[in-house]
């Protein structure tokens, strides 16, 4: 299996380090990390392992999850010394009880259209969306997972829906043409798919992961003048953000076309 360097590929908020001690002697040094995102996949034996921004973990835990391509959050305690990036974890915790984070695959169509899992009038505006996990090539599988905060009723069940609408590729720059410009929106909408039976109204923040591996499959970029044996395809992903009771929502962009700074979010494509 070819290791390449994470941190060039792979980039997640989602990693929190509590310790680095200097415990193991001469020099080494362990991680505990309290909560990281984890993508599990296994390698041509069949050996499970999780992908993360810090390198590849391996534990029984891990091992012993019965599904892969699943996303979830762990945490765990690793030597700063690997072979080719993996570590065998002195401990790994999973976190959410066990339950991977809720995942929805790209849908070629108008936001809500078609889907049978929920209306416009299910619909619910978040306050903040943003990237937390992401990879430009298939590294995680092509899971992009988004942090989100919203106000809903305590025991509602929210999920969010990821849309790719080839009518609307346009943001306040202007129209574009995807497979022409190398450009790509995605809407990111959000809907209650189970309605509560509580009155409170509860605020807080939420995690969600969208798949996007169809664009990978079945987007054709333009190689025109790419002297390179790929492409990086600039993305951007458009919500609704809720402003005040009463008030229309505003329309949101995160990312940018330029492939530069904090908020540049990519797909590389091989020729």
């Amino acid at each position: 299996m070819k290791k390449t360097s994470l941190l060039k590929i792979f980039c997640s908020v989602f990693s929190v380090v509590l310790l680095m001690s200097s415990c193991l002697g001469d020099g080494d040094s362990s991680f505990t990390i309290e909560k990281d995102f984890a993508y599990i996949t296994s390698d041509d034996y069949g050996r499970k392992f999780a992908v993360t921004s810090n390198g590849y973990i391996m534990h029984d835990n891990i091992t012993t999850l019965t599904e892969i391509n699943q996303c979830y959050f762990i945490g765990y305690k690793i030597s700063s010394s690997s072979a080719d990036g993996y570590y065998n974890a002195e401990y790994v915790n999973i976190l959410n009880n066990g339950n991977a984070i809720a995942k929805e695959s790209l849908r070629l169509d108008k936001p809500y259209e078609n889907s049978g899992l929920v209306s416009r009038n299910d619909t619910i505006v978040p306050t903040s969306v943003s990237i937390a996990a992401w990879s430009p090539v298939n590294t995680i599988g092509d899971n992009w997972m988004i942090g989100y905060s919203l106000t809903k009723k305590e025991r509602d069940e929210v999920k969010a829906f990821f849309y790719y609408d080839v009518t609307n590729q346009k943001d306040s720059e202007g129209e574009i043409d995807p497979a022409k410009d190398n450009k790509i929106i995605i809407d990111v909408r959000f809907g209650i798919t189970d309605k509560g039976t509580g009155d409170n109204n509860v605020t807080d923040s939420f995690s969600a992961v969208g798949n996007l591996s169809y664009l990978r499959n079945s987007f054709s970029p333009n190689f025109s003048g790419v002297t390179t044996d790929y492409v990086n395809v600039p993305v951007k992903f458009r919500y609704q953000k809720y402003t005040s009771s009463g008030q229309p929502a505003e329309v949101i962009y995160i990312g940018n076309w330029q492939l530069s700074g904090s908020n540049a979010y990519y797909i590389q494509f091989k020729k």
